[in-house]
C-alpha cells in the first residue's frame, strides 16, 4: 500500500514539473536561446523578396561568415515567444523578406519579416514580441551585400 501510495505521489510530481515545464515554453525569451539549439555554426545566409502576384522571386545568398554573424548580432537584440498551434498562421499570401540561416547539416531558422515569425526546422514557431524588426538595418545589410 505504501508503495503505491510512493509510485502515486512520485507520479503526480512528475506531471507537475512536466506541465509547468510545457507552459513555460510559451514565455518570452532571447532570440539566442533559439540560435542555441542549433549546435553548427550558420554557413549560409539567404535572402529572399517574394511577391504572390507576379510570383516574382528575388534572391540574395551569402557563405560569408563576418555577414552572417552580423545579421545574427543583429536579431540577438530581439526577444521571441513560441507560438501555440492554434496561433500559427499557414497561408503564405503577402508580400515578405525571408531570412534563411542553415547550418553543415541542413538545420535552419526561417525568419519572415513582414509577419514577425520565426521558424525552425519547419516545425517550430516563435514570434518576435518586441519587433517589428528594424527595416532601415534591414535595407542597408541588404544594399551591402
Amino acid at each position: 500500500m505504501k508503495i503505491r501510495a510512493l509510485l502515486l505521489v512520485a507520479i503526480m510530481i512528475g506531471g507537475a514539473y512536466a506541465m509547468i515545464h510545457s507552459f513555460h515554453d510559451y514565455d518570452d525569451t532571447e532570440f539566442t536561446v533559439l540560435l542555441d539549439s542549433i549546435k553548427n555554426p550558420f554557413t549560409s545566409l539567404i535572402i529572399t523578396k517574394s511577391s504572390p502576384l507576379d510570383f516574382k522571386l528575388e534572391t540574395w545568398q551569402t557563405e560569408d561568415k563576418e555577414k552572417i554573424e552580423n545579421v545574427i548580432d543583429f536579431l540577438q537584440n530581439y526577444h521571441v515567444r513560441k507560438l501555440k498551434p492554434e496561433e500559427i498562421n499557414t497561408e503564405d499570401n503577402i508580400n515578405e523578406f525571408s531570412i534563411i540561416l542553415t547550418d553543415v547539416e541542413g538545420n535552419e531558422v526561417i525568419i519572415k519579416i513582414n509577419e514577425n515569425l520565426i521558424i525552425q526546422n519547419s516545425s517550430l514557431y516563435y514570434e518576435f514580441v518586441d519587433g517589428p524588426i528594424d527595416a532601415n538595418w534591414l535595407v542597408q545589410f541588404f544594399l551591402n551585400l
